[in-house]
């Protein structure tokens, strides 16, 4: 007769005693299971972080890239309106004459006091 279909205490103890360690070993695999979850996830993670720095470090390049194109452009768009309105500037005569004018009372105000 097998000992553990018997109704005897011996055989419901191993009964008992089999099933705990079939718990038991179910417990240790599914902590396993879920440790390698964490390590697998904490991978694709780490993946994850290395592409966003990637994406970040790309878009700030092309960025300074863009802000020192533009940058240019605008240097070289301004700088003949400049040179056009400073030439502008500096051939009105009425200008020329308020310029001269200031420039005359200046001097002549310094030689006034240097005089007294």
């Amino acid at each position: 007769m097998d000992r553990d279909t018997d109704d005897s205490p011996v055989g419901a103890d191993a009964l008992v005693a089999r099933a705990m360690d079939r718990t038991l070993e179910a417990e240790r695999a599914a902590q396993a299971a879920i440790a390698e979850c964490e390590r697998q996830t904490a991978e694709v993670l780490e993946c994850a972080r290395q592409q966003r720095r990637t994406v970040l470090e790309c878009a700030q390049a092309r960025i300074v890239a863009l802000h020192t194109r533009a940058a240019r452009n605008l240097v070289r768009k301004a700088a003949p309106r400049s040179a056009v309105a400073a030439i502008d500037q500096l051939s009105d005569p009425s200008r020329r004459a308020r310029a001269l004018a200031r420039l005359a009372a200046r001097l002549t105000a310094d030689d006034a006091e240097a005089n007294s």
